[in-house]
């Protein structure tokens, strides 16, 4: 993956620290915004997962997660808890 460029940089951060503060709206804004210009950031739909609230939603994004880095652990225990596996 080539590195991200200032915007997306600054989105995944301030994005992440949204989530960390409790502010899921923020933080999904944020990183929605981020995956629109650059889908092909495994770390970006890791935090999407814990800004969504829908099971389906976070299931997508987790997904994405493993179609970009297959051995993602966070990504695998993710999608077993949504399956009642953890």
């Amino acid at each position: 993956m080539p590195p991200l460029d200032r915007r997306q940089a600054e989105l995944l951060y301030e994005g992440a620290q949204a989530l960390v503060r409790g502010d899921k709206a923020r933080a999904r804004e944020l990183l929605l915004e981020l995956v629109e210009l650059n889908e092909q950031i495994p770390e970006a739909w890791l935090w999407l997962s814990g800004a969504v609230d829908d099971p389906e939603d976070q299931r997508v994004a987790l997904e994405n997660v493993l179609a970009l880095d297959p051995d993602n652990p966070y990504a695998k225990q993710g999608l077993a808890y949504l399956s009642g596996q953890a």
